[in-house]
């Protein structure tokens, strides 16, 4: 999969201005935030039509064509859907799992998490795209259930979920998701330059998140996510924040 993705941006004409900004970072450039800059926008115009930009989520059909976008609109979307069940019928209603014999109910934060995971993704994981919206779901819901100890305090956890902390994990995901698809794609580039996937993505991950927090946190408060805007804007969401630098 990631040999036809790399071939395919290979064909862009941005192609050759992204690679450059990864050397840079890999081999660690001065101006950091510049340099993350460079690749973040470069790296969404060498997607080009690659790059989903929504309206795929039922009424229209998006551009099909897409590699990268469809599965983290379709997760975000999908992560505020649960947030809402737990909201209005309880974590174990909304999971679908209430009418399971006692012992085969998740008891594990562990369990539970897997069955966010499934709930919120689904058996979506054929493509690249999909893996990298898995990992960076996964990661969130280890966030969010860091603290939680059993069904009561994750139950309370999403059902005394503030706005604030809705935005906070949707960032956190579009942050991991971006990284995660880009470092996977590079990842041969990366290694050629002596530098591992991993650092690269320490290197761009606290400069994203603090750029996300200031450029959308507070449009993001004003929005309900279970509107049909609101499922618009987040089905877009990836590509609408790859042209923040595109742009610049």
């Amino acid at each position: 999969m990631g040999t036809s993705q790399s071939h395919n941006l290979k064909s862009s004409p941005n192609w050759s201005a992204t690679k450059r900004a990864m050397t840079s970072i890999a081999k660690g450039a001065e101006n950091k935030a510049a340099t993350n800059a460079k690749f973040i926008g470069n790296f969404g115009s060498a997607l080009g039509n690659g790059l989903y930009r929504g309206g795929g989520n039922g009424r229209h059909g998006g551009n099909r064509g897409s590699s990268f976008g469809r599965a983290g609109g379709r997760a975000v979307r999908g992560l505020t859907t649960v947030l809402n069940n737990a909201k209005q019928y309880g974590l174990i209603a909304s999971l679908g799992v209430e009418n399971l014999p006692e012992d085969q109910k998740p008891k594990t934060p562990q369990e539970f998490k897997e069955l966010l995971l499934n709930e919120i993704i689904g058996d979506n994981d054929s493509t690249m795209d999909d893996a990298a919206a898995t990992y960076a779901m996964d990661k969130v819901l280890n966030d969010i259930l860091s603290d939680c100890k059993d069904g009561q305090e994750i139950e309370d956890r999403l059902q005394n979920a503030s706005e604030d902390d809705i935005c906070e994990w949707i960032i956190t995901f579009e942050v991991e998701y971006i990284l995660e698809y880009s470092a996977e794609l590079f990842q041969s580039h990366i290694f050629d330059k002596g530098s591992n996937p991993e650092d690269i993505k320490r290197e761009i991950r606290g400069w994203l998140h603090n750029e996300l927090d200031e450029k959308l946190s507070k449009e993001m408060t004003q929005i309900d996510f279970n509107s049909q805007d609101g499922k618009d804007y987040l089905d877009s969401l990836t590509s609408d924040i790859l042209d923040i630098w595109k742009q610049e």
